[in-house]
């Protein structure tokens, strides 16, 4: 199928989010983690507004604060003066620096300025990296996945000067694309741990933005996975990616140091999570355990419990290109027309799917999805959704409408179950209130 496009001046309620978003979310899920974002400020707002926003946690970001006149004459003395600052005064153990649109073209050297900081200051130790984002490409799954490929790209670096290491068959490199929740991540861990295998998430945001309480105020982010831990996910004897974005971080780790590598471009549903266990038990031989064959009957007997809520109803979904990807097979399993995907740009995961994508915003989606029963979105479509009178399920980033969506689960059977029942009782509240709508009018 295609992907199309509605031609308009201008975006209306975008449904795109900026790269440099995607890049905070990363190093969220690394321990003493510092991003860094070299532009103006509101560059720096706007992912830490929207990520508190949907997490309801502090989340560590600091930014060089560039104006006009630091961008004419020299930005490279603000992100001198910011990386001063934070190693100073709170020594995070990962910086990753990001730069953005107003950087990016300005034509910073970002690669050459961090070597020579380095080398001047004689840094040892911890990982620091650069990767340049600019808001006119890509969205919020390009950033995360870019982001994870130069922290990797580093990491293989340091390892390269310390000599060759030994491959570790029982560990696993799980890289868990953007679009995944805490509680996703966590499931995925607990499934690939279940059959023998130690695992690594990299990044890891099950330990550091799923709502656990802090002690004490801390600037730099807390729970992910630790640097020791990310360097010793080099010797891991296989890699598995979640997410058609994920594959380019797991090619590097390949490429670089002949890892192994599968790539599942969903783990929500039937098929997927059967593929994902078929997996797991080809190459561990271990039998899957018992808890995800009773999972997958409580699904089943969940579809078949909503198969009426779900006949003749129709869907539209607008999220990023994994995310969609992984809810259209879902929502193929459950028989319901799907009357219009949306994504914020276009990828060769989306270019090669059977149905139609539209490229836009939730305008276009208001249009496109005109007489659908259920709209799948972030907390931006609640508006839309009311006006075309569709239920609303919230879902992607961000999620501001709801308590807890960041730890609500839908990959494995236990996932696709929750959403069926989840979307069912949506769709059933709609039409009750329909019918005490027409009651009251009669």
């Amino acid at each position: 199928m295609t992907v199309s496009r509605r031609k308009k001046p201008a975006s209306v309620n975008p449904l795109k989010i900026g790269q440099s978003l995607g890049a905070v979310l990363a190093l969220q899920g690394c321990y003493r983690a510092m991003p860094l974002i070299h532009g103006a400020q509101g560059c720096s707002a706007f992912p830490k507004a929207l990520l508190t926003r949907h997490f309801r946690e502090p989340i560590a970001l600091q930014t060089s604060a560039l104006q006009e006149m630091d961008v004419i004459f020299d930005a490279n003395r603000n992100l001198e003066e910011a990386l001063n600052l934070v190693l100073s005064k709170h020594r995070p153990d990962i910086i990753g620096i990001i730069g953005t649109e107003l950087t990016d073209v300005a034509g910073v050297d970002y690669q050459n300025m961090l070597k020579s900081y380095k080398r001047e200051r004689n840094m040892r130790g911890g990982l620091a990296f650069t990767v340049v984002l600019p808001d006119f490409r890509g969205s919020l799954e390009s950033g995360f996945s870019a982001t994870v490929e130069a922290m990797i790209d580093e990491m293989i670096q340091q390892a390269g000067h310390r000599g060759a290491k030994s491959v570790n068959s029982r560990q696993i490199t799980l890289l868990p694309g953007s679009f995944l929740t805490p509680a996703d991540v966590m499931e995925l861990k607990e499934m690939i741990s279940s059959f023998g295998f130690e695992v690594i998430a990299l990044p890891d945001i099950s330990t550091s933005l799923s709502g656990h309480l802090l002690t004490g105020f801390s600037p730099l982010t807390r729970g992910g996975v630790p640097l020791d831990s990310m360097l010793q996910s080099l010797q891991s004897g296989l890699t598995i990616a979640v997410g058609g974005s994920m594959e380019r971080p797991a090619r590097r780790l390949h490429n670089a140091l002949g890892t192994p590598y599968k790539v599942f471009e969903g783990a929500m549903g039937l098929k997927a999570t059967d593929e994902l266990l078929h997996f797991l038990h080809q190459i561990s031989g271990e039998p899957v355990p018992m808890r995800y064959c009773w999972q997958r009957e409580n699904l089943l007997d969940s579809m078949l419990d909503a198969h009426f809520q779900f006949a003749g109803m129709s869907v539209l979904a607008a999220l990023e290109p994994d995310h969609l990807y992984s809810v259209s097979g879902w929502l193929e399993e459950l028989g319901v027309e799907q009357k219009a995907l949306l994504t914020s740009f276009e990828t060769p995961l989306v270019a090669g799917m059977e149905r139609e994508v539209w490229v836009g915003d939730l305008d276009d989606a208001e249009v496109l999805g005109k007489g659908a029963d259920l709209w799948i979105s972030n907390s931006h479509g609640i508006a839309g959704a009311k006006r075309i009178s569709a239920a609303f399920l919230a879902a992607g980033f961000p999620v501001w409408s709801e308590l807890g969506a960041y730890m609500s689960v839908s990959v494995g059977y236990r996932g696709a179950m929750e959403w069926s029942n989840r979307a069912g009782n949506l769709i059933m509240q709609r039409e009750a209130g329909s019918r005490e709508g027409s009651v009251r009018h009669r």
